[in-house]
């Protein structure tokens, strides 16, 4: 793992950076690559490199140049199948010199270029310009498991690894987002799109590629990889599933395959353990690829009443135990404090130049840094409620819509008696029994601030600058009919199936910023088996309904998901749990989702409290976005507001920092 930067001027100029600036957006991620750093400067082009390192130590230096001095590449990542494109490619006749996967990708990039795309397993972001061809190619890999952040300068594009890198460039501007603050009010996602949290940096997507051909000043972006299109269970389709036994037999082995490959590392590899079925599933495969010994580790918040009392949180931590001595596992707990979590807050605010994406992010950091003194890769179990449609109520509530619809247009599928139950359960989970569209609909399942709540927060300028919610609207719309195109027909399941695709595509990328953060902040790596794309590709290919359903026992299926889930009538991770069963001890298999416990809003109601309150009311970005009778309402209710109130303060803090 690494941190990387760049700036490439138009053909026949120099970057705008001299030699010590671009060592200062460099060094600005030493905790990203402690172990070394490199520069490399010519002509229109300046790259730099910080290396965390973990495969071939004594090689790999980068910025890698090709053999004949036409190519230039910076890296951030790991490719697992490192070793078969070697095979391959020294079948063509290239000759490695060191063990690092750098060299690896560069001789796969020069023989295959684009196309090379498709060929790599693992995670990645990378830079490669050609002296040749002129041309700078910028690459982040299929789920954005690492990041990749880019400001165009007219004259010249800078990219870097980290925000905070980018905001070093002297002709970067700190101006605040308004469109994307916004956003992250209604989602705690610090992304809309390509946009950033300031106005001067965009992020590539995942899965995307940028290339700049400077001879004919042409930029494109497009994306080289999309998720696969469901089969169907359905006697006569030409595109036929396998039975769901054969599904859960064929995916065990990919996991297992796949997990294997994550664990090669020339350092200490050890997991992260919340006690969920995810982690504890992965931790039976690693025990039986791992033949030493190996270090798992659960993190949680501590609870405080008063000042002095510590209720611990009993459940993961409980549950993780559990695991490790089923695994055969080591076993470490980190309990964070909330002065503890207030420094990390700090911290990743600093590394990053961003806000916080989730409140636990401060927990996996502590986390990180335990583990950081034992090993220099973790296991994580992020990507399999994506993967599985783990999240009962989001994936199901699609349904909602779909039923609300139904009704509306009197196709109602079931009985007078139950669609008057439906729409009267609709209107107390939602307030209402219509929507507009499925976007109306996802906003209103899924906000974590509602638009008329964040229209009374922010001050009408703030409101204007944001566009209210016309840009955030025009994004998902977008988004759905992706999800839409993809997926192909429209009914029950494809519906179901267009928000399996929204909540991949989306949320995990969020997901995978926040761990990418936390752990690169305490220099370890993170790897991630269940983002794997063949994994992706493999259920995503199976009907949805091998990943959560209505309980065949069930009374009925024509309910909103929150019902169907406070009855236990929704099961997700199917496949996942089916392995599960065969492999763990009944409350390890069957454990409902669970998280590292993070009590923000116990903090905020105790040792929080005081200043809490005094930073709504004294910072000066606060009275510049919000309006003064929402920040005195807020100040002077901070234990009732909760969870509401986190991401509020989140901004300020950034912005105090950056902004």
């Amino acid at each position: 793992m690494c941190g990387i930067v760049g700036v490439v001027a138009k053909f026949g100029q120099r970057p705008s950076v001299s030699s010590e600036q671009l060592i200062a957006m460099r060094d600005v991620m030493v905790a990203r690559g402690p172990d070394d750093c490199g520069s490399f400067e010519r002509d229109n082009v300046a790259f730099g490199h910080r290396r965390l390192a973990i495969r071939d130590r004594q090689g790999g230096e980068q910025p890698w140049v090709s053999d004949d001095g036409n190519c230039v590449l910076v890296y951030n990542g790991e490719l697992y199948n490192d070793a078969e494109l070697r095979r391959e490619l020294e079948k063509f006749g290239h000759r490695f010199r060191t063990h690092c996967d750098t060299e690896t990708l560069m001789a796969a990039w020069r023989q295959w270029g684009v196309d090379s795309l498709l060929r790599l397993a693992g995670m990645f972001a990378f830079a490669v310009y050609d002296f040749t061809r002129q041309r700078l190619t910028l690459v982040r890999d299929r789920f954005g498991i690492k990041p990749l952040f880019i400001a165009s300068l007219g004259e010249e594009l800078a990219f870097a690894s980290s925000a905070a890198a980018l905001l070093k460039h002297p002709r970067i501007s700190r101006e605040p987002n308004w469109r994307a603050v916004n956003h992250y009010l209604t989602t705690f996602r610090i992304t809309l799109g390509h946009e950033t949290m300031f106005r001067d940096i965009q992020q590539l997507r995942p899965a995307e590629l940028l290339t700049w051909d400077l001879r004919s000043d042409q930029v494109s972006v497009d994306r080289y990889w999309e998720f696969p299109r469901r089969r169907s269970t359905c006697v006569g389709s030409t595109a036929r599933s396998p039975s769901f036994e054969t599904a859960s037999e064929r995916f065990a082995e990919l996991l297992s395959d796949v997990t294997e490959q994550h664990l090669v590392s020339d350092v200490p590899v050890g997991m992260f353990l919340s006690g969920g079925v995810d982690s504890n599933t992965l931790a039976t495969i690693v025990a039986e690829r791992h033949s030493a010994g190996m270090l798992g580790a659960c993190g949680g918040g501590a609870s405080e009443v008063g000042t002095s009392d510590v209720l611990r949180e009993l459940d993961d931590f409980d549950f993780a135990a559990e695991c490790a001595r089923h695994a055969g596992f080591e076993f470490d707990e980190v309990r964070v404090t909330a002065d503890d979590y207030f420094e990390s807050w700090g911290v990743l605010l600093s590394e990053s130049g961003l806000p916080l994406p989730t409140p636990s992010d401060g927990i996996i950091h502590r986390l990180a840094q335990r583990m950081k003194q034992a090993v220099g890769v973790v296991l994580g179990g992020e990507g399999a409620d994506e993967l599985l449609c783990g999240y009962t109520r989001p994936h199901w509530s699609i349904e909602d819509f779909r039923l609300a619809q139904l009704a509306a247009n009197g196709n109602w599928p079931g009985t007078d008696e139950q669609q008057q139950s439906f729409l009267q359960i609709l209107q107390a989970t939602y307030g209402r029994t219509q929507f507009a569209g499925p976007v109306d609909h996802y906003f209103a399942a899924n906000s974590l601030i509602p638009a008329a709540a964040r229209q009374a927060l922010l001050t009408s300028d703030v409101w204007a600058a944001s566009e209210g919610d016309e840009s955030i609207a025009a994004f998902y719309t977008a988004e759905f009919a992706d999800a839409a195109a993809i997926v192909g027909e429209s009914n029950s399941v494809s519906t179901l199936a267009q928000q399996a695709v929204l909540l991949h595509r989306l949320n995990l990328e969020s997901l995978l910023g926040r761990l990418d953060t936390a752990t690169m902040a305490a220099s370890l790596e993170a790897r991630v088996p269940y983002a794997d794309h063949r994994l992706v590709e493999f259920v995503f290919q199976l009907p949805v309904e091998f990943s959560i359903d209505v309980r065949p026992e069930a009374t009925t299926s024509l309910l909103p998901a929150a019902e169907l889930d406070i009855r236990g009538d929704l099961r997700s991770k199917r496949l996942l749990r089916e392995i599960a069963a065969r492999r763990l001890p009944h409350d390890l298999a069957w454990r409902p989702k669970a998280s590292f416990p993070t009590p923000v809003a116990n903090w905020l109601a105790g040792p929080w409290q005081q200043w809490a309150a005094e930073t709504l009311h004294t910072s000066p970005f606060a009275r510049e976005v919000f309006r003064p009778e929402a920040l005195d309402e807020l100040a002077g209710n901070v234990p009732a507001v909760g969870m509401w109130l986190w991401p509020i303060l989140n901004l300020i803090r950034w912005s105090d920092e950056f902004a």
